[in-house]
């Protein structure tokens, strides 16, 4: 079997789940200090940073979700292409969860997990270089 070779491009964003989004939001803006980049409120979905770059998810957990509020850190890590890293991911020992899920227009994710049982996600960015329609 030919090997694939992947290209990582960062660890922008970890994420955890939360029993209350807005109440999460105002914890961590008035009391860690972040700033609210952005809000889905219709996927459950908020984005906060620092001044140095690196971002917090907080994602309103669900019955849909196997992760629950107080018990997950999930990292994220950027690819160029997911069909890639999943190739290669699975080449090298980790455990794919599910499909690919898109956000239409925004992101592709893939979560997995390594050889510990450890869940991370990959994440393709589609608004980062928008493809030709």
């Amino acid at each position: 079997m030919q090997s694939v070779s992947m290209k990582v491009n960062g660890i922008k964003l970890v994420w955890i789940v939360v029993k209350d989004l807005q109440a999460a939001i105002k914890f961590y803006t008035e009391v860690v200090g972040l700033t609210l980049n952005s809000q889905s409120p219709e996927y459950g979905w908020a984005e906060l940073s620092g001044p140095d770059g690196c971002a917090i998810g907080l994602a309103q957990e669900n019955s849909q979700m196997d992760n629950k509020a107080g018990t997950n850190a999930v990292t994220t890590i950027t690819v160029d292409n997911i069909e890639t890293a999943r190739a290669h991911f699975l080449q090298h020992g980790a455990t794919l969860l599910g499909e690919v899920e898109e956000v239409s227009g925004h992101v592709k994710m893939q979560t997995f997990k390594d050889t510990d049982e450890n869940m991370l996600q990959l994440v393709e960015m589609l608004d980062a270089h928008p493809r030709n329609q």
